[in-house]
């Protein structure tokens, strides 16, 4: 599929429109300040785009495991 990110443009007064950057990226999917970006751009950019959002997929698995504890309790 593989897009390039160029449809995803951040609108600026009296400037041309930008595209997001890869930090901008990382907040978005959930990592924190901290992470470093240890690439370049352009695998950076793909990286980001292929994760998940951490904070989403941390509450999912929060939920199954106190589902699992509660059933077991009712066994």
């Amino acid at each position: 599929y593989g897009k390039d990110g160029k449809e995803c443009l951040i609108p600026q007064d009296r400037k041309n429109p930008r595209m997001l950057t890869p930090r901008e990226c990382a907040r978005l999917q959930g990592f924190p300040e901290s992470f470093v970006i240890p690439h370049a751009k352009t695998t950076s950019y793909r990286q980001f785009g292929n994760s998940v959002a951490i904070p989403v997929i941390r509450k999912i698995s929060e939920e199954i495991v106190r589902m699992l504890l509660d059933s077991e309790e009712g066994v």
